[in-house]
């Protein structure tokens, strides 16, 4: 069985890590943008709803995935390849 250089590891789960965070962000700033409109045309617990859950989405988009795993490993990574 071929053995898969640790580096490739780190780099295949970095890349997934920055995908999910910019599709969290994405639905993200989607919701937000239903969240206005929603309000804009009278809806409003539809509009609330959709802002709540945007706001969610761009903490979980950009801080828990990318502030919190994605810039520690590029770090890290970046720390490796330095050496």
């Amino acid at each position: 069985m071929a053995r898969i250089p640790e580096f490739a590891v780190e780099l295949f789960e970095l890349l997934a890590l920055v995908a999910g965070s910019a599709v969290a962000s994405i639905i993200g700033i989607e919701l937000e943008r239903v969240g206005v409109a929603g309000l804009a045309g009278g809806e409003l617990v539809l509009g609330l709803w959709a802002l709540a859950m945007g706001l969610v989405a761009l903490y979980v988009g950009v801080v828990a995935l990318g502030y919190e795993q994605v810039l520690p490993r590029v770090r890290a990574l970046a720390g490796a390849r330095a050496e």
